[in-house]
């Protein structure tokens, strides 16, 4: 069994490094953000398995959010990086950043980051039980945060969705090796393909949470174009919103729009939340 298992590592690391090797690693803090107020967490996903996270409770809090990063080495830091977490404590929401498994302090061990996000909605609802929950996500935490609300029983009450893809294939098909993998994938493993596809899952919402989609004319990796395709599959299940911005590097609507941001996401969150 151990020899079974220890295989079933080997195989997931190495076709991990196609797609995220670049990104796997050491994680430690950033400069010059405080880490006074965070409390570091351990979020459980299964018997095994647990991810990495940081809690942070805002004063005289209304609600909790939680907050899936995008692709990259900063992980979870990216929300400390570039001002979001600040943003939401200060606006009276409790904090929980994590990162996905393979990313940051999380092992790796799964594709199926739906679960990541689920498991870090359960958690937050858990340390916080009289609250409500939402998830903010930012493409590659966004995408699996909208698959993970196709599971029965998912906490989140809302989402905000910041550069979506509606496949695997057209967010990869700007970096060719990852592409052939993952084309080679769908005939091997067409399982994977099918539940990590968020146009698939946009059919299966459950509990009908409000989203609000958010794009950049700008971005080439997620263009507007794909939000018009999440969101006619998204209306006949639940509200949804989408958001254009006109200029924004993908991830990165809060730093370069600020003020847009703000106005559409914080009146969403109380509209939703509270």
């Amino acid at each position: 069994m151990q020899k079974n298992i220890t295989m079933k590592q080997l195989a997931h690391r190495i076709l991990r490094k196609p797609f995220f090797g670049r990104f796997e690693v050491p994680w430690t803090w950033p400069q010059a953000i405080p880490q006074q107020g965070w409390e570091a967490v351990s979020i459980p996903v299964s018997a095994q398995h647990a991810l990495a996270g940081y809690w942070k409770s805002a004063e005289n809090a209304k609600a909790t959010v939680v907050l899936a990063h995008p692709m990259g080495k900063s992980a979870k830091a990216f929300w400390l990086r570039y001002g979001h977490a600040d943003l939401f404590i200060a606006n009276g929401y409790n904090v929980l950043i994590y990162d996905a498994n393979g990313f940051g302090e999380s092992q790796g061990f799964s594709f199926q980051y739906p679960n990541d996000v689920y498991a870090a909605g359960v958690f937050a609802q858990n340390k916080a039980p009289e609250l409500n929950v939402g998830l903010i996500g930012a493409s590659f935490g966004a995408a699996w945060g909208l698959c993970s609300l196709a599971q029965a029983n998912h906490p989140y009450k809302m989402a905000v969705l910041e550069g979506v893809f509606p496949t695997l294939p057209e967010f990869w098909k700007h970096y060719p090796v990852a592409h052939a993998v993952l084309q080679a994938s769908n005939i091997v493993v067409p399982k994977f393909n099918r539940e990590l596809n968020p146009l698939r899952k946009s059919g299966q919402i459950k509990q009908k949470p409000p989203i609000l989609l958010m794009y950049s004319e700008s971005d080439i990796y997620t263009p507007p174009i794909f939000g018009h395709k999440l969101k006619a599959a998204l209306e006949p299940h639940t509200s949804v919103e989408l958001h254009t911005v006109q200029s924004a590097e993908h991830t990165h609507i809060y730093r370069d729009q600020p003020e847009q941001y703000q106005a559409r996401v914080l009146p969403f969150l109380t509209q939703h939340l509270l």
